[in-house]
């Protein structure tokens, strides 16, 4: 655990730039929504031309270009405030199975594209509605035609590359063929040390298959936050290595340079956007290259760091640890007081472990709420889980790690023991169900480690140690981690050898269900050849 903190407070040497200053993005795929509850669902909020102009200010020191996506909720005045600001624009035109409101955004974005042609370079009329299955070919055609009847300036639609040579009728209705090239996304997702290679490859593929139109990449980047795919793993780093390589690698059309390919293309995209959650999972949400509040992921010179604030994980260890020195010598005072021995070095550990575990867990906790949870009800089953995680290691930590001594009376112990089984059980039980979504539903979902790492630790110290007590051993205990098991070895098997997010849960899930639902010769611990009270009750 200590050791993925330091990790990811490493500053991690990434491949540099040959300019200083190093040189704009080509262009940069440009949102407004990505402050407060304002998105494109919220169809009675609407941004503010202030917010814009303060964004578009903000973006200027990365590109002099930006690539749009709708026309509604007040988005029509970023053209104006662009040109204003000396940048270039690439307007989308947003189109879905309303008619409708095709017609209205279709309209508007033609009388922009008339008043402002010396700024806008491009028409974008819908994105990625093959992809969504909201159009057909056909049905897109007529939008395409009808736009390039009025437009005085290039016509083009952007969707996933293969879906381009899916229908390659399409090119005869625009002027330039738009591909996103996601290498993340792809459905054999590419390792970062291979994905510039990757979007120059593809885009090679479909500039031969489309010889007599330009070829413009619309998307292209690389997600800072959320699950492994295969080989490719989001992140900072990541973003920063992919960014600094395809300008490294591929200029554009107006800045090329000896020693690199020459390419049109867009990155995707300016500012996180949290709204993509509730489709994408944290994935979704994290593709810019500022975060929410416009502060950047990382500079463009020099190492990156993956999370400036790495910190907290050896705080709470070292709360963690400090709680569970003074839990054991609690303990040992209160064993002495009664007439026992007081806790051994072996139970001292065992202490020091669960606590300083949970406390470098508990910021991770909190992290993967801000990333994954896209409500306050999935905020709310986070907390609860993570509790019930925490509890149960604290309960089997320091209240099962000795042989016959005990802090609480008989009655008491009955109670005690009823808990700790029914709470044991629905963590089992939570485990189990993770497991059976992730296998069934996996591509938007996390591998949710942080749930379960604590509990784990506290279990398998006590197996070790030969302190298990006799009821986590029960039946439908070993029914649960039997189900935990082999969904952990399916999910290992769809996810790949390469993705070690997915080999990493799995193994967790196995200690679990090992250590829950694996009989030893004994079926418990020594605890069972006791005859104290404490063990006749549990």
């Amino acid at each position: 655990m200590l050791g993925w903190w330091l990790a990811r407070g490493q500053l991690v040497p990434v491949v540099e730039l040959q300019e200083v200053p190093p040189p704009a993005l080509p262009c940069v795929s440009y949102s407004p929504f990505h402050r407060g509850d304002i998105n494109p669902f919220n169809f009675k909020a609407s941004v503010t031309t202030a917010q814009i102009e303060s964004d578009l200010r903000l973006l200027r020191t990365r590109t002099n270009c930006i690539r749009t996506y709708g026309l509604t909720q007040g988005q029509d005045a970023v053209v104006a405030i662009a040109e204003r600001l000396g940048m270039r624009v690439n307007l989308g035109v947003w189109l879905s199975r309303d008619a409708a409101q095709n017609q209205i955004q279709l309209t508007r974005g033609l009388e922009l594209a008339k008043q402002y042609k010396a700024t806008i370079e491009r028409l974008i009329v819908g994105n990625e509605v093959l992809l969504r299955r909201e159009l057909s070919p056909k049905e897109l055609a007529g939008w395409l035609d009808q736009a390039r009847k009025s437009s005085p300036v290039p016509v083009t639609y952007a969707d996933v590359w293969e879906f381009w040579l899916r229908h390659s009728e399409l090119s005869a209705h625009v002027d330039v063929v738009t591909i996103h090239v996601l290498p993340y996304w792809e459905d054999k997702p590419v390792a970062i040390k291979d994905a510039v290679i990757h979007v120059i490859n593809v885009a090679q593929i479909v500039k031969t298959h489309f010889a007599d139109k330009p070829v413009w990449i619309g998307e292209t980047g690389w997600p800072t936050a959320g699950r492994q795919r295969d080989g490719a793993v989001p992140g900072v780093v990541e973003q920063s290595q992919f960014l600094r390589e395809l300008l490294l690698r591929v200029s554009s059309t107006t800045a090329a340079r000896p020693t690199s390919v020459t390419l049109d293309y867009n990155f995707i995209e300016a500012f996180d956007q949290p709204w993509k959650r509730s489709f994408e999972g944290a994935m979704g949400g994290y593709w810019g290259i500022f975060d929410t509040d416009g502060k950047p992921h990382f500079e463009m010179i020099g190492g990156v760091v993956e999370d400036a604030a790495w910190w907290r994980g050896l705080l709470g260890a070292g709360i963690g640890l400090l709680v569970g020195i003074a839990a054991s010598v609690a303990a040992g005072s209160a064993l002495v007081v009664r007439g026992f021995a007081s806790l051994s070095l072996r139970e001292k550990t065992v202490y020091c472990l669960t606590f300083a575990t949970l406390g470098a867990v508990l910021p991770v906790q909190w992290l993967m709420i801000q990333q994954w949870d896209r409500s306050n009800f999935e905020q709310a089953i986070s907390a609860i889980l993570a509790s019930i995680g925490a509890v149960v290691a604290c309960i089997y930590s320091c209240f099962y790690i000795r042989s016959s001594d005990t802090f609480l009376t008989l009655k008491n112990q009955r109670k005690f023991a009823w808990i700790s089984k029914k709470l044991l059980f629905v963590l089992l039980f939570c485990a189990a169900t993770a497991a059976l979504v992730l296998l069934l539903d996996s591509r938007y979902r996390p591998f949710p480690w942080w749930w379960f790492l604590a509990p784990a630790v506290s279990l398998l110290s006590l197996r070790i140690s030969g302190h298990l007590p006799v009821h986590v051993l029960q039946n439908k205990n070993q029914v649960l981690c039997a189900v935990i098991a082999v969904c952990a070895f399916a999910v290992a098997i769809i996810e790949g050898m390469y993705n070690a997010q997915a080999i990493t849960y799995c193994v967790l899930l196995l200690v679990i269900a090992g250590t829950c639902g694996w009989p030893s010769r004994t079926k418990t611990s020594n605890a069972n050849n006791t005859a104290g009270a404490h063990n006749s009750v549990v």
